[in-house]
């Protein structure tokens, strides 16, 4: 009986079956990780796409006793400076006199004074509307920003109460501001 052989050693298996068993296991592989990975980029794809559309909220945002009551971010035509367009509301009780105004990238922290002062009352309960030209970052360079672009930085406003001694310290106020970028 030399020759027979018993159980599993009994079937016998083409040459060429036992490599196509492999070769099918590593296309499976392949298929299911591969659908796997389409996927992730194609999910990729989307959020990038999506994401990128995405603006910051528009925001101008003072403190107790100021109301940014409009603003507009302007890309100036030609050079793309940004300026800055906004009504500041006097909600301090008594009437105050603007000194200074300054927009800047620099998001807290120490602001520099503008070196251009003048003053402009505002009556308790009153509005005034200024336009800063330019908004600057924090080594004074001028902001340049084409339109549809995402603007984040403060307003710096620098004030004394209009009832105060002369040559009293300047206060300061400062609000968040945010928003796309509008052609001139």
């Amino acid at each position: 009986m030399k020759g027979h052989k018993k159980g599993q050693a009994a079937i016998e298996r083409a040459p060429f079956a036992a490599g196509s068993r492999k070769g099918q296991a590593a296309m499976e592989y392949l298929m299911t990780y591969g659908w796997a990975f389409l996927v992730i980029l194609v999910v990729i794809a989307i959020l990038g796409y999506y994401l990128s559309t995405i603006s910051v909220p528009e925001s101008c945002q003072f403190g107790a006793g100021f109301e940014c009551e409009q603003h507009l971010l302007v890309s100036e035509s030609g050079t793309n400076n940004v300026y800055l367009l906004f009504k500041l509301g006097n909600q301090q009780g008594q009437a105050i006199n603007v000194t200074r105004v300054k927009c800047t990238t620099v998001s807290g922290g120490e602001i520099t004074k503008p070196s251009t002062a003048f003053s402009e009352r505002i009556a308790a309960g009153s509005d005034q509307e200024f336009t800063v030209r330019y908004c600057v970052d924090e080594n004074g360079n001028t902001v340049s920003l084409s339109p549809n672009s995402n603007f984040q930085g403060t307003i710096a406003v620098w004030y004394n109460y209009q009832n105060e001694l002369e040559g009293a310290p300047e206060r300061l106020a400062t609000a968040s501001v945010s928003g796309k970028v509008v052609s001139e």
